[in-house]
């Protein structure tokens, strides 16, 4: 018999979507059957008060009578025996929990709940399947796990989108605004593609990370090899592991560069590390991770600086600079100034 669903650990998710236990839980619930995303989806809809269309032929009742043979079968160790069961009045409408009141109702009342959500979440995922799937952030990170296992990590302020379930020979993704790393589940006979404004991005097993900005695209390659294409077909750059590519939203000019450490996914590692790196590079790459802005004074633009941060503030971040270097360091709201 198909082990039923563990309902519980969505509903601990949705009553504390911040607690980590509930999201690493919750995660692994998701990657045991690629069905469990469509009874999330489902269930946190019901959970937030939206309101689902009805399936009026779907037989809810007899849905109702096994799901309650089960529960009173689990409840007294009894074995369930449904054709003995007293006739189960019609549904004729189903609300949803209203979130203050779910851990105030008795157990099985509360099951019968969650039980009515996974039988309406069938009825639902029959009759309507959603295109796509948006996630958006806002000063926050995050990340999400898609149908076929690849993850992504969105930075602040990031848009993207997925279809619930990828075609049969693709796999395609699409950034809509900010910053995203991808670590792709290797599916040699199922490519994945990013698609951005106007850059596309080719890959079938691999992890790197793609940031859209006001003057073009930025793609990074932590692992594997892409393939990044204007759509216009006119231009484009294979890329392997350090490197990294701007590509221009004007015109089709490409220009690349190596990197010897991790520096372009900071925002996700929280790791910065120089080594020999001009402070006019250690400037930028501050700027970059800190949302400041930094002028640095003439004549100091070549000193190297050799260190690794991890996760430490801006301030103790130039304070250490300050004495390594053995400059000044000046931040006013967000402002730096070297000198």
């Amino acid at each position: 018999m198909k082990q039923q669903p563990d309902i519980d650990v969505v509903i601990r998710y949705l009553e504390e979507p911040g607690n980590e236990e509930h999201k690493r839980s919750l995660d692994e619930w998701l990657q045991l059957d690629a069905a469990n995303l469509d009874i999330f989806l489902e269930t946190k809809a019901l959970w937030q008060g939206e309101v689902l269309p009805t399936a009026a032929s779907y037989d809810v009742a007899h849905q109702w009578q096994l799901l309650d043979a089960q529960l009173t079968a689990s409840a007294t160790g009894i074995p369930a025996v449904t054709a003995t069961l007293p006739p189960v009045q019609p549904v004729q409408t189903v609300q949803a929990p209203a979130k203050g009141k779910v851990r105030a109702l008795s157990t099985r009342t509360w099951w019968a709940a969650a039980a009515a959500a996974i039988v309406i979440a069938a009825a639902v995922i029959i009759y309507r399947q959603p295109i796509y799937i948006a996630q958006q952030t806002a000063q926050n990170t995050d990340s999400l796990l898609l149908p076929d296992g690849t993850r992504l990590y969105l930075n602040a302020h990031t848009s993207v989108k997925y279809p619930r379930n990828f075609e049969k020979n693709s796999r395609d993704v699409f950034v809509q605004q900010g910053e995203v790393f991808v670590d792709v589940k290797h599916m040699p006979e199922k490519p994945f593609s990013v698609h951005l404004k106007n850059v596309d991005i080719e890959v079938l097993g691999t992890s790197f990370d793609v940031k859209e900005t006001k003057q073009g695209v930025k793609v990074f390659v932590q692992s594997g090899k892409v393939k990044a294409v204007y759509k216009n077909g006119k231009k484009s750059v294979v890329l392997t592991p350090g490197e990294e590519a701007e590509m221009l939203l004007a015109g089709t000019t490409i220009s690349t560069r190596h990197h010897r450490n991790n520096n372009p996914i900071a925002w996700k590692t929280g790791q910065l590390t120089f080594v020999d790196a001009p402070l006019s590079e250690v400037a930028d790459v501050l700027e970059d991770y800190y949302k400041v802005k930094i002028t640095v004074a003439e004549g100091l633009a070549d000193k190297k600086l050799l260190a690794t941060f991890h996760k430490e503030s801006l301030s103790e971040v130039l304070d250490i600079l300050s004495k390594t270097l053995q400059v000044k360091a000046v931040q006013k709201d967000s402002l730096v100034e070297i000198y």
